[in-house]
Order: structure tokens, then sequence, then C-alpha cells
């Protein structure tokens, strides 16, 4: 998980501060993985060698709508869906404190890497880092 502490104006002109958090588990890598032909980490490999960066900006934007959610009180849960079921991140898209977080987070490649290290669980990151290629498949 990683929090980011963003500064903004909402629509009213107030500026307000507040924690922004971001997390993918292990079963929404594995989802992520499966959903796409050939897994997600190929699907990212791809968007990093892109010359096109409409499709380097909408991987992306998939990745940190994917990963936003809020800690629950008791801090037991990270949720990414409210009481109804809507996706939390749909709200999120809409404000000024997720412009201010893109404006963060895609400053550079290495901003982009560092954004894309903290949402992903540590035992992953280990694996990875095992791995020649560094890629994660779920169940190998």
């Amino acid at each position: 998980m990683i929090k980011k502490t963003v500064t903004y104006t909402d629509y009213l002109g107030t500026t307000r501060t507040e924690d922004v958090y971001f997390n993918l588990s292990k079963s929404e890598l594995s989802d992520m993985q499966m959903s796409v032909d050939g897994g997600f980490d190929k699907k990212l490999k791809d968007m990093m060698n892109a010359v096109k960066s409409k499709e380097i900006y909408n991987t992306f934007v998939e990745i940190v709508l994917a990963a936003y959610g809020e800690v629950s009180p008791d801090g037991k849960y990270f949720l990414k869906e409210d009481e109804e079921g809507h996706k939390l991140y749909k709200k999120f898209r809409q404000s000024p404190a997720y412009e201010a977080i893109m404006d963060e987070i895609c400053q550079n490649e290495t901003t982009i890497a560092e954004f894309c290290n903290g949402i992903i669980p540590k035992e992953v990151r280990e694996l990875q880092a095992e791995k020649p290629n560094g890629e994660y498949h779920p169940n190998k």
C-alpha cells in the first residue's frame, strides 16, 4: 500500500490536504494478470516500450484507478466499493485530488516506477526480484 498526501483546491475554492491510498492485493494482481493475453506484466512492459503516449497514459490510469481505495477506520480493510457496491474510484476520478495525484505521479519514469512498486505487496516484489525478467505469475 502507498499513501500520498495531496493538497489541492476544491471546486468551491477551498484548499484541502488529504491522504489518498492505493493498493493492489495479490488476488487483484492475479486477476489483472489473467485478464490480458500474455499477462498484465507483458502489457506493462509493452506500455513502457510504447511510442504512443496515449496507450501509456491509458494503461497507467487503469492501474491508478484499480489501486485506489480507502482504509477502513479500524485498519482491517482496504475498501474499493461503498456500501451500495459503487466503485470508489469513480468519485475519486472526478475530484481535484485525482488531478493533483496524477500530476505528482506522472512527473517522470522514476515517480511512475515508485508508484507501481509501492502499490504491490512486498511478497510479490520479492518474487519479482527472484525472477530474471521480473515477471509475476500467480500460481507458479
